[in-house]
């Protein structure tokens, strides 16, 4: 081999070398973020766009989205997940039994529920006696069904509740009669409307500024990782932004189809119900004390918790918004 091929074969292996080290550099500085769900659905547009913009790599995170179904904020608790979406109901509980996490983005600041039953039932009162799918026995859902079952004269104790902590089991339920009735948010509530389900009404005309999911960290993993803490939190909020611009419209029907496999025209009707119809994304991310005390409320009304109720601070920390936006 002469000197001059040599010289030639180093200096590309010296190159190559240099391009796997530059591209493990840029692996080993993204820092993986477990983020929990209880299931794909299109409350979750901030981080598919994270995903898919660049953000989360230009911020030097990664976002590894796991379903937890009902055990996120127990899998939160132990440190098996980073963060985690679900209803406020299952951290605030969490919170106040001493978990080490703290609520740091208010999510969905209107309930997106509508409520399908059997085509025979076209009234609320026509569920009297009947069997209801909602989240869970302490789940948020149950919080949303009082004062949609009060409209009609009726109590929780005048139905039968079945429980499914994914709006698709419920639906599942719904479609295969198994139930009566179930609470749906989108996509699911619109296929449901499209097969023939009686619409019995919305939540949001019954209870107005109740948050519906919130994002919940891990204060142990957080202490360790504040910059991907705060990475997280300012792809959100320009996630939101992102969301609420109309001229994105088409790229985020695109992304509900791709993660929750919906139909094209479910998913169009699920962004402008979600974003044009109840602007159910809070802009700010930021729990008021007003939404707090409405949180409270419904919670001592469950039994779930006694007062005293701990303060706001016990349970909301905007610390991460506050250093996402400097």
């Amino acid at each position: 081999m002469t000197n001059r091929l040599r010289d030639s074969t180093f200096a590309i292996a010296v190159a190559a070398a240099g391009f796997v080290t530059a591209g493990l550099d840029d692996a080993l500085a993204q820092t993986k973020v477990t983020t929990g769900v209880v299931a794909h659905a299109a409350t979750q547009l901030s981080q598919y766009w994270t995903t898919s913009s660049g953000c989360a790599k230009e911020n030097g995170i990664e976002l590894d989205i796991v379903t937890a179904g009902g055990g996120g904020a127990q899998q939160l608790a132990v440190g098996a997940l980073n963060v985690a979406q679900s209803g406020f109901p299952d951290f605030f509980r969490a919170i106040a039994q001493g978990a080490p996490m703290r609520i740091f983005i208010n999510n969905n600041s209107v309930p997106p529920y509508s409520v399908h039953a059997k085509a025979a039932h076209k009234k609320i009162a026509d569920l009297k006696g009947k069997t209801i799918s909602i989240g869970g026995v302490k789940d948020v859902t149950l919080i949303y069904m009082r004062p949609f079952l009060a409209s009609a004269g009726l109590k929780t104790t005048d139905v039968d509740f079945i429980y499914a902590k994914a709006t698709a089991d419920r639906f599942t339920a719904l479609n295969a009669g198994g139930v009566d009735a179930a609470i749906l948010n989108p996509p699911a509530s619109f296929r449901a409307d499209r097969l023939g389900f009686s619409n019995l009404g919305e939540i949001s005309d019954h209870m107005k500024d109740y948050p519906f999911t919130v994002w919940t960290i891990n204060t142990t993993w957080a202490e360790k990782n504040k910059s991907a803490a705060v990475a997280f939190t300012r792809c959100h909020l320009r996630g939101i932004d992102w969301v609420y611009k109309p001229e994105n419209r088409d790229e985020a029907v695109g992304m509900i189809i791709k993660f929750t496999k919906a139909e094209r025209s479910d998913a169009e009707q699920s962004y402008d119900y979600l974003v044009k119809k109840l602007a159910a994304f809070s802009r700010d991310g930021i729990l008021s004390e007003a939404m707090f005390g409405r949180m409270k409320s419904g919670l001592v009304e469950m039994g779930d918790v006694q007062e005293p109720v701990p303060p706001l601070s016990r349970f909301f920390d905007a610390s991460y918004i506050e250093a996402a936006n400097k």
